[in-house]
């Protein structure tokens, strides 16, 4: 028994034994994996630690973006250049590159004149080179182009927009041999590619390039904003360039903006606004529309009193969704603009005209100038603001206005008598027969009546 106790005492030690290494074994290896899972933690910190930025990726100064996927899809074509490509967003692109040679040629023209001393490729370069921060920072993302080639594309780009507004101001001579001027389709589609959002310079680059080849021994040259203007005016809705609006332009686009919000009276403003109805339909409730034939600067300037609607003229081109987009997508985006006017007038447009028969009302009335079809402009209008938040809608007391006066059933009841009875001679003498008639008939009743008793 003793030895019977003792052998199963061993086996028990050993089995303890045995259990003890296990757990070390165990032990060992939970830390080998705390180890291991530790190492692939700091290795992955490490990682994102390098990624962080230490800067924002944009700026306050950041005025130059993409446009969102959501804005985008709408319309590809109204966001993407046909012909030229201006800045990093756009450049080396291969069906653009057949104009990177136009853009060469035109800045060999300009250092050929030598308008001035400082007309020199070397003093363009430092120019340019001494301001490369500012402009990268224009940018609503990190341009991952080195120093050399970034301000390259800056001089080559920019010397190309200041030849080409002088060559059209006729301030310097056109090259019989310039397919710009000389081929019908071509100043189009390069005029629709200069004031696309993904397709602009800082403005500062383009004033720098102009002043430093502005020839001095000559009569004051007009403004480059000026020039800048002119040669959007027609593609622009056709209003009248205001190149003394007191405020910073940041790049051509901020400028056409700049200058169609020109004169437009500070009106109130609030980011909750109700629809109106359409212009079918304000028609039935007697409201009249009139062409505000006195102007051509601001389209925007559009006001309601008494039930008659004033809207300036606008003259809608083949490429004036492409810039209609653009000046949205550059409101909506842009956290410095509060004010979203042109967003607003969209908005607008878009409640009056949801057919083709509003469409050519407004038409006719000579206050849509166009050689689109009404169809083409009814389809424009009403998808042009889709999936853009007003943040502060600029036609609040027009809106409220309008459908106060919508809303009164005595106005729908005058037109109703306007339109039925009295919309022409034989009408109102009909209307007068039925009353005369009614007249006398109730005039016989009660003298019958009388009689009678």
């Amino acid at each position: 028994m003793a030895n019977n106790n003792v052998s199963d005492h061993s086996v028990m030690q050993i089995k303890d034994e045995d259990k003890d290494d296990h757990v070390i074994a165990e032990n060992d290896g939970n830390m080998a994996t705390l180890t291991e899972d530790r190492n692939d933690v700091e290795l992955i910190v490490s990682s994102i630690q390098r990624k962080l930025p230490q800067n924002p990726p944009s700026t306050s100064r950041s005025c130059i973006f993409r446009i969102p996927n959501v804005l985008r899809r709408h319309n590809e074509k109204a966001f993407v250049p046909n012909l030229v490509s201006i800045g990093p967003f756009q450049h080396g692109k291969k069906n653009l590159k057949v104009m990177q040679e136009f853009k060469l040629w035109y800045l060999h023209c300009l250092l050929d004149r030598k308008p001035t001393s400082e007309t020199s490729l070397e003093y363009l370069v430092e120019a340019i080179k001494s301001m490369e921060q500012d402009c990268r920072d224009c940018y609503g993302e990190k341009i991952h182009m080195s120093s050399e080639n970034f301000v390259e594309m800056m001089v080559v780009d920019g010397c190309f927009i200041v030849e080409l507004f002088r060559k059209q101001a006729k301030e310097v001579p056109i090259n019989d041999d310039d397919p710009v001027f000389n081929t019908s389709w071509m100043r189009s589609a390069l005029t629709k590619d200069l004031f696309l959002l993904e397709n602009q310079l800082p403005w500062k680059v383009v004033d720098c390039l102009f002043h430093h080849t502005k020839e001095k021994d000559k009569p004051e040259s007009e403004a480059l904003l000026l020039l800048a203007l002119k040669f959007f005016e027609v593609f622009a809705f056709n209003q009248d360039p205001h190149a003394d609006r007191p405020l910073e332009t940041k790049h051509l686009l901020d400028g056409i903006r700049n200058s169609l919000l020109a004169s437009y009276p500070q009106a109130e403003i609030d980011s909750y606004w109700e629809p109106i109805p359409s212009v079918t339909e304000l028609l039935q409730a007697g409201v009249e529309f009139k062409l505000r034939s006195d102007t051509w600067d601001n389209m925007l300037d559009i006001t309601f009193e008494n039930g008659v609607m004033e809207i300036p003229p606008i003259d809608i081109e083949e490429n004036a969704e492409s810039l209609f987009r653009n000046l949205i997508a550059y409101e909506s985006g842009n956290s410095s603009i509060h004010c979203c006017n042109i967003t607003s007038y969209a908005a607008i447009l878009d409640n009056l005209i949801n057919t083709s028969t509003d469409a050519d009302f407004l038409i006719q009335k000579e206050i849509i100038h166009t050689l689109l079809s009404k169809e083409d402009i009814a389809c424009l209008f009403n998808r042009l603001y889709s999936d853009t938040v007003v943040g502060y809608f600029c036609y609040v007391e027009l809106t409220k206005n309008v459908n106060a006066y919508y809303q009164d059933r005595w106005h729908r009841w005058q037109t109703i008598l306007r339109r039925d009875y009295f919309s022409n001679p034989w009408s109102i003498f009909s209307l007068s027969a039925a009353l005369l008639i009614l007249g006398f008939t109730f005039l016989q009743t009660l003298y019958s009546l009388l009689t009678y008793y």
